[in-house]
């Protein structure tokens, strides 16, 4: 793992590289969605927002639950180790529950949340493979990650066709791209396969029938 130093701390490109591209697509989503698209995006940016930065903190944290013993006798290897797979699982998990009590308390705002959430996972992931390059870490065909990544957010931007659709197709052309490019392709599968359960999902319509769906989640609490 290439390795960089800052002042007295060593850092992984990889984690530096992804902690850029995090900062970088919140920054770009933020400007898009003032500039570019219509609508209240807001209160569905602060949740993705507090959704993302509290799920970070539990990835970071997670030893403390899978490793009590060893953080308790070593606190500060906090600062250099996370919880890893699981630490990632975990964060998962409730950056999922999160948005599920959010969307549930205000499912008005749930189309541009969904929006949101895919295109923060779309230009974060465009812009990942740019940073690691960049800091020197060598990677084969990062121009064409990025290009994927400005088509697919063009197309949305320009046709407003359905945001899931098309984080479909970005995350299988992802990883069909990284098997192409030997890099890891799961989390492209992933997410591509995901997006397309939701869109098959009543939720996919869910830009002709908000107000219709805000009622029935309404009647549904009481």
């Amino acid at each position: 793992m290439d390795i960089i130093q800052i002042g007295n701390m060593p850092v992984s490109i990889q984690t530096l590289s992804f902690f850029l591209s995090l900062g970088t697509a919140l920054i770009g989503l933020l400007l898009i969605s003032h500039y570019l698209i219509a609508g209240n995006y807001k209160p569905a940016y602060k949740w993705l927002f507090s959704g993302v930065i509290n799920s970070l903190w539990i990835w970071k944290l997670s030893p403390i639950l899978f490793q009590p013993l060893e953080t308790i006798k070593h606190p500060f290897t906090l600062l250099y180790f996370t919880g890893g797979t699981k630490g990632v699982l975990l964060a998962c998990l409730f950056f999922i529950g999160d948005s599920i009590w959010k969307i549930y308390k205000q499912p008005q705002f749930i189309i541009s949340f969904i929006s949101q959430t895919v295109l923060l996972w779309m230009i974060g992931s465009g812009v990942y493979l740019i940073w690691n390059h960049t800091l020197g870490s060598s990677n084969e065909g990062t121009e064409v990650f990025l290009i994927l990544m400005i088509v697919m957010v063009v197309w949305y931007l320009i046709t407003s066709k359905n945001i899931l659709l098309i984080g479909t197709f970005y995350g299988l052309s992802g990883g069909v791209l990284s098997l192409l490019y030997d890099y890891a392709p799961e989390l492209y599968f992933i997410s591509g396969s995901f997006f397309f359960v939701l869109y098959l999902l009543p939720l996919s319509n869910l830009n002709k029938r908000e107000a219709q769906y805000s009622q029935e989640v309404v009647k549904w609490r009481m």
